[in-house]
């Protein structure tokens, strides 16, 4: 592919457009049209008009290699938000790369649930908090008063301060802790946490442009997918105020009865929400008593 475009003079957008298009279909890309138009509105602040329709808009040699190394990167399976360094979460755009997870719009569901609640949270957890998506929208949309948000990998941790940083975002503390060893000592309103979710049997036969890009970490727990649902819930009864609620994810549908089980107790009230595809993605465990 570089070789094709360094081959031809042309600095003309729709000429690169087309040549990019085909090559990414030729590497399964299937929504290469798209991608390219998002990274050179994106990149290059362009309009949509001088992407479409203006067929001479030139751009300078510059830019025709950074379209070129896009291609390149792509092409090899490298996903479109790390390549630019940024993911869209509830309408907010965050720093991603390869050391969080990117942000799934199926995980936009927790803040649907936390804002209808209508009121402000006064203090807030957030375990595994990533690039700072939960925690900081939190914030940004006034659900919660203080996020206290951690995480296992100190690079992660980077990363959501640099998305605090960028939003201009007080009263979110962010804390390295392995919550399989750490003993909380506050008691929250709000719990919220996308945990890693895949059993290591399912992570060895991810797709292996998965492995080499996305943090294992936050994918698998290297056992049966359970074990920081059964963590948190051991220490729910202790970190949760009365009347407080947790809001967590599943990932794999067949996994949904086996945790309700984890956390149905007489303590809590249980509440089960499908996301936009209509499969269960979010358990809400409200502390009755």
């Amino acid at each position: 592919m570089k070789n094709i475009l360094f081959e031809t003079n042309t600095l003309k957008i729709n000429d690169l457009m087309l040549l990019g298009e085909k090559y990414l279909l030729d590497h399964n890309i299937t929504n290469s049209k798209k991608e390219i138009e998002w990274f050179l509105a994106d990149q290059f602040q362009l309009n949509m008009y001088d992407i479409k329709l203006n067929k001479n808009y030139l751009i300078s040699q510059l830019n025709k290699n950074h379209f070129i190394d896009f291609i390149h990167q792509r092409s090899k399976g490298k996903p479109f938000q790390y390549i630019i360094n940024k993911c869209s979460f509830y309408g907010y755009d965050f720093y991603v790369n390869s050391e969080t997870l990117i942000p799934r719009p199926e995980t936009e569901l927790i803040i649907d649930i936390a804002q209808k609640k209508e009121t402000i949270f006064h203090k807030c957890l957030d375990i595994g908090t990533g690039s700072g998506n939960l925690a900081l929208t939190l914030r940004l949309k006034n659900i919660a008063d203080i996020v206290h948000a951690v995480d296992i990998s100190k690079k992660a941790l980077s990363v959501a301060k640099k998305n605090q940083k960028t939003h201009n975002i007080d009263k979110v503390f962010f804390k390295n802790i392995d919550v399989l060893k750490f003993k909380f000592d506050y008691k929250y309103d709000l719990i919220v946490s996308t945990p890693p979710y895949i059993t290591k049997k399912d992570y060895n036969n991810l797709p292996e442009v998965i492995k080499k890009h996305e943090p294992a970490i936050a994918l698998t727990d290297f056992d049966d997918g359970l074990i920081f649902y059964k963590k948190i819930y051991k220490q729910l009864r202790s970190i949760l105020k009365k009347n407080g609620i947790l809001l967590i994810e599943i990932g794999l549908k067949h996994t949904q009865k086996t945790i309700d089980s984890i956390f149905r107790n007489s303590a809590y009230q249980l509440l089960w929400h499908k996301d936009l595809n209509g499969d269960y993605r979010v358990l809400e465990v409200k502390k009755i008593v």
